[in-house]
């Protein structure tokens, strides 16, 4: 039997105690003291001085060891989790993992060459095909780009000891990537690539596993047509939500793929199941509503720009709140028991208009006035106006989140049961005032407190990457104190199954969606932050809403 980590520990009190401590402080300033000590921890796992499977020091144990707070330790331990090096049990304890081909799907990536790498195999990398071509339709929709944008077109095989153990077919993003065609991806990863060329960190991945016959890639692989094989198809993205890769991973028989479970602190406390085929009917249903009224409000003075990319990408978030997620006052719960909801990035007021009239907090007549004149009783930026569901004023980004936290500390003093909702931009996040917010909500744990972040990768001035490029959110996040998760944030069951439970911290939901989206001439782009819709635009925005709602 594996001796134990906590054994080990005993048996090597210079390593990890009175040694270790002073590893970490000799490098004071150079890192903060969790990386240092996931660094020391990774060393040891690493060098197999805990075997794979054994049980590393409890909490408590290095807390009394090292001198050091709960705090750090259980964010060096969470660095570990995220890369596949720990696995935490409820009960049991937190355990080296068996390393078996790594591919944790989802915040944190791992390509299958860093991860043989990894567990120290030799691989070669053969490169079959590598061709620039036009992305035909479905490549550019998993892409989120026209189709007939260049791509790359890549398909591989990696060997171990002279035996193809994977075989890789994928497009990559080329205007994301200036240059990646000139790789030599026998000597470079995609991954590698990527980054380099991009100037920014892959950060996310969406993957779905099935079991297939060989098939087409069987000579590849240098099995039969027959043969089992696990099919891996991936979405991976960048850190300001741009897809970079749409691909397809074939692993011949006898591979396994190991990806990171953990129940404790640091994964969300519950999720809520998805909603059945009517209601996902409905809501998105309900979001095509959103998008056509965010059309209507924009034309209803075609001589002033309006906000609608922020809008139209918000529409299924807006949608699945206030289609069954949040109690508005208007549905039986008592008035002061309502849950609230605050539009931080106040620019996609249009997109909230619409979810407000079909909660019953405005009426046709309200939104017949339009949102300029002085009859108007809506605004191109919300006016706080509570009778009709409207908890603050906006226009002045950063604010929100702060109110937010006063509305859920309100809420708790009072004993009232209320959820406080807030929704910020990903540009918002910017400014300094959204992180003291979290920071206080984290602080006080703020259980009543969910903040969706619309990750649509643009901001007024371009993309949020290049404006201040804000990093990994989730992680931000975490750092506060905050439960975090990312979803596609069109996906109306994704969606629901993260609104729609309580939970124990404050949650924070990256929903990665497509500015402009379901509006060809304005999705990703830029411009359409604020623009001007005029009446052949209208007509070709009403066109293509119905076209979508035919096929909904």
């Amino acid at each position: 039997m594996a001796e134990s980590g906590t054994d080990a520990l005993r048996d090597a009190p210079q390593a990890v105690a009175g040694g270790a401590v002073g590893r970490i402080a000799g490098k004071a300033g150079s890192a903060p003291m969790y990386l240092r000590l996931a660094g020391l921890l990774r060393e040891k796992i690493c060098l197999h001085e805990w075997a794979p499977g054994s049980r590393i020091p409890s909490e408590h144990e290095l807390m009394a060891r090292l001198d050091i707070s709960r705090g750090t330790v259980r964010r060096a331990i969470s660095e570990l989790v995220d890369e596949g090096l720990l696995v935490q049990v409820r009960g049991s304890g937190t355990f080296v993992s068996e390393r078996a081909l790594s591919h944790p799907a989802g915040e944190r990536p791992l390509s299958f060459g860093e991860s043989l790498r990894e567990r120290g195999k030799d691989f070669v990398t053969h490169v079959l095909e590598k061709r620039v071509v036009p992305a035909p339709a479905d490549v550019a929709a998993h892409l989120r780009i026209q189709p007939g944008s260049q791509v790359l077109y890549l398909l591989r095989v990696r060997s171990v000891e002279g035996r193809p153990i994977i075989c890789q077919e994928g497009w990559e993003n080329l205007g994301e990537c200036p240059g990646l065609a000139d790789a030599d991806f026998s000597r470079e990863t995609a991954f590698d690539a990527v980054e380099r060329c991009s100037g920014r960190k892959i950060t996310w991945s969406k993957v779905r596993y099935s079991a297939s016959a060989a098939g087409e890639r069987a000579a590849a692989l240098g099995c039969d047509e027959g043969d089992p094989v696990l099919v891996l198809r991936q979405t991976i993205g960048l850190a300001d939500a741009t897809v970079i890769e749409w691909g397809l991973t074939w692993l011949r028989a006898g591979q396994e793929v190991a990806g990171t479970s953990v129940q404790g602190d640091w994964l969300p406390t519950a999720l809520a199941p998805a909603p059945g085929p009517a209601d996902r009917r409905r809501l998105s249903a309900f979001a095509l509503d959103i998008r056509r009224a965010v059309v209507e409000f924009a034309h209803g003075t075609p001589s002033i720009p309006f906000h609608l990319g922020g809008s139209l990408s918000a529409a299924e978030v807006l949608a699945v709140l206030y289609g069954g997620v949040m109690r508005t006052g208007t549905d039986g719960t008592p008035w002061e028991q309502r849950d609230r909801f605050v539009l931080s990035k106040a620019h996609a007021s249009l997109a909230l208009y619409p979810a407000l009239l079909h909660a019953g907090l405005i009426s046709n007549e309200d939104a017949d006035r339009g949102l300029l004149g002085p009859n108007a009783v809506l605004f191109k930026h919300p006016r706080r106006d509570p009778a009709r569901g409207i908890e603050t004023s906006g226009g002045s980004l950063g604010m929100g989140l702060g109110y937010a936290c006063g509305l859920a500390i309100a809420a708790s003093r009072r004993g009232l049961g209320s959820r406080v909702f807030c929704l910020v931009g990903d540009g918002e996040c910017n400014e300094g005032s959204v992180w003291e917010a979290a920071a206080l909500a984290g602080h006080l744990g703020l259980s009543s407190l969910t903040v969706v972040v619309d990750v649509n990768g643009l901001q007024l001035d371009g993309p949020t990457a290049q404006v201040l490029d804000t990093g990994g959110l989730a992680e931000k996040f975490r750092a506060f104190g905050f439960e975090a998760i990312e979803v596609d944030g069109h996906d109306v069951s994704a969606l629901w199954s993260v609104l729609a439970p309580s939970h124990a911290r404050p949650r924070a939901v990256l929903a990665h969606t497509i500015k402009g989206k379901g509006l060809s001439f304005a999705e990703n782009c830029v411009e359409w932050h604020d623009n001007k819709l005029t009446d052949e635009l209208y007509e070709r925005a009403v066109r293509e809403l119905g076209r979508e709602a035919s096929h909904a």
